[in-house]
């Protein structure tokens, strides 16, 4: 098939969830031996590996435009413009007539057979009729992200905003899986939530994975140092950490004595880190060329996360270098790991300091569980599992090409 790719940004270097798994997806494609062409909807000065990009796509372009990193919470006048129009402003804040005009000037049926969109929120530079079939790749499921910040929020006026902007995102992503030939999760959790929200949408799993053979098992760790790994410059993240440092490390500390807690990612807003300064052993590594030596030398992988959704590929990345790994029920959801031998799943404060202990007090016992998280990876999360999950929904779109109209979807990018 000829299949045109949309991202927000580029694939390549893969240094975050979202990189990671957009190039996992166009290597699956180009593996498949389909013929690839990229249109990246990045932000101006946005760093770029295109000699990679060139390796698996014939062809590559980019419309730079300016949209606003929604986590940062600094777009003000922004979300409130957004409170009083239809379009969510997670979604509003996409919207670009440059964008809209180059996405219509490549969807032509006579080039590519299908166009594969990353996430919801693009569509809105969508046309209201797409010429060729649409496959919708979900990340996260987008409108559940935002209900589990409401349930977090304490502030009535935060949580009352993001609940309208929750609801408002519930039906965008409706409408997005409506107009869509397939849409594509990352779990069979995702899949299910989805099909709910829109039946009769073709819903397929289209797991996140990792080049697994890129990550290499560590031989020992120095049985002090505990690892989360996470941009600071997503909420979730801040809020992770936040819950680590303030309810699980004082726990854990009386049970396992002074450990060092390890943050690494890139930095987050001013002043962050600053409530931390008291917290002996703390610290915050910042933007890095290569995430994996500091996980090899951690004993213990903690993933404390309350907000999110999707699956995490943190987990994934650290399972493959074969490191033991503590998560809430939350950060582990839709990976289908095992608790006890492949991962330790634990959600209160308490519970989540003394399975980190356990893990914290046995060598042993942290290498049994990295070998057995590593043996997951291999069998369900590496490359092959992608290439075979897509070949069902592309196989789709191919025989339903000659008889299936493209679905009509009411765009509304024109009232942004």
């Amino acid at each position: 098939m000829r299949i045109l790719v949309v991202t927000i940004s580029p694939p390549m270097p893969a240094n975050n969830g979202q990189r990671l798994r957009n190039w996992a997806m166009l290597r699956a494609l180009a593996a498949e031996g389909h013929e690839l062409s990229l249109l990246v909807l990045g932000r101006p000065g946005e760093s770029a590996d295109y000699d990679s990009l060139k390796a698996v796509c014939a062809e590559v372009r980019t419309t730079s435009f300016g949209w606003s990193e929604l986590s940062s919470g600094q777009d003000y006048t922004g979300r409130l413009v957004s409170s009083f129009h239809p379009l969510p402003h997670s979604v509003r804040r996409f919207a670009s007539p440059d964008v809209q005009s180059a996405i219509a000037g490549m969807l032509d049926p006579t080039r590519f057979d299908a166009v594969i969109c990353e996430g919801a929120h693009a569509l809105v530079n969508f046309p209201a009729h797409t010429p060729i079939p649409l496959i919708l790749d979900n990340h996260n499921v987008e409108h559940l992200l935002l209900d589990r910040y409401v349930s977090r929020e304490s502030n009535p006026v935060k949580r009352l905003y993001a609940r309208i902007e929750a609801a408002k995102m519930r039906r965008w992503d409706r409408s997005a899986c409506q107009r869509s030939a397939v849409v594509l999760a990352c779990s069979k959790y995702d899949q299910k939530h989805l099909q709910e929200l829109a039946p009769g949408s073709t819903i397929a799993v289209a797991p996140n994975v990792i080049d697994v053979d890129g990550y290499t098992p560590a031989a020992g760790d120095d049985g002090k140092t505990l690892i989360y790994v996470g941009g600071m410059d997503w909420y979730p993240n801040r809020d992770a950490v936040q819950f680590f440092a303030f309810e699980i490390l004082p726990a854990l500390r009386r049970l396992a004595g002074n450990v060092r807690f390890l943050v690494a990612g890139r930095s987050g807003p001013d002043g962050f880190t600053r409530q931390f300064e008291a917290i002996p052993g703390m610290e915050f590594t910042g933007t890095v060329p290569d995430i994996k030596p500091f996980i090899a030398s951690a004993a213990v992988c903690v993933v404390p996360l309350r907000i999110g959704s999707g699956t995490r590929l943190k987990i994934l990345e650290e399972a493959a270098m074969g490191k033991a790994i503590v998560s809430t029920a939350l950060g582990a959801e839709g990976l289908d790991f095992e608790d006890g031998p492949e991962i330790s799943i634990a959600s209160p404060a308490a519970a989540f300091a003394e399975a980190t202990a356990r893990l914290l007090a046995s060598s042993e016992l942290r290498h049994k569980m990295g070998c057995a998280a590593r043996a997951k990876v291999e069998r369900e999360h590496g490359l092959p599992a992608l290439r075979a999950a897509l070949r069902p929904a592309l196989a789709r779109i191919q025989a339903d090409a000659a008889a299936t109209s493209p679905k009509e979807f009411i765009n509304d990018a024109a009232m942004a």
